[in-house]
């Protein structure tokens, strides 16, 4: 898969970020193919999905704008992972279950009780419960109060993911800015299909990087 990029370069080489590893075998594929084509593929795991990743790729390509030869784009890739934090609400909980994400009891009971997971991934790169509360209204709020309290006073790029569900990101997108007013121009933005298949239809994410 990298040949062709090989070849667009020049020569210069290839830094590719993935999404994290705990969430898709892509990247285990991608480290397979970048030993095939030599010392000038660097393949990064970038630990988290959606713009999270984004974030790192970006990291990369500005350092290669500015005069960065391959090892110092990828060091500058490898840097940015961590950086930035990505949170989400669940319509509903089928998908976790079927993805292994959480128990068919934990499903059963969630659904039950109208409980609405916020999902957060985590340093490690997984997809992780990190709260559940009981009306999509306050899980909105939950998860931006974890993207403030993550952010702090600090400047911010920020990006609203959803997942065919525009009119609840444009919503998140409205308390975002009126919530984080060193956020710049947030961006909305419809979710991965690889995220999208853990989290479902109507999930709404926020992921946010400080900026320097």
């Amino acid at each position: 898969m990298y040949r062709q990029a090989l070849i667009d370069s020049g020569g210069d080489g290839v830094v590719a970020v993935h999404l994290s590893g705990r969430l898709s075998s892509t990247f285990e594929a991608a480290e397979q193919a970048a030993r095939e084509c030599g010392e000038r593929v660097h393949v990064v795991d970038s630990q988290s999905a959606a713009m999270g990743s984004g974030f790192v790729a970006l990291a990369a390509a500005r350092a290669a704008a500015a005069g960065a030869d391959l090892s110092a784009a990828y060091q500058a890739a490898r840097d940015a992972v961590g950086r930035s934090r990505c949170v989400m609400v669940v319509h509903k909980l089928d998908h976790l279950r079927r993805s292994g994400r959480i128990s068919a009891t934990s499903s059963w009971l969630g659904t039950a009780l109208a409980l609405k997971p916020v999902l957060q991934i985590d340093e490690e790169g997984k997809l992780v419960l990190a709260q559940r509360v009981r009306t999509a209204t306050k899980a909105i709020g939950a998860m931006v109060d974890n993207i403030v309290e993550f952010v702090g006073e600090r400047r911010v790029s920020v990006t609203i993911h959803h997942v065919d569900n525009t009119e609840t990101a444009e919503k998140v997108n409205e308390l975002v800015c009126s919530r984080l007013v060193t956020a710049h121009e947030p961006v909305i933005s419809e979710m991965g299909p690889v995220l999208a298949v853990h989290v479902g239809p109507g999930a709404v994410g926020v992921c946010a990087e400080p900026v320097d």
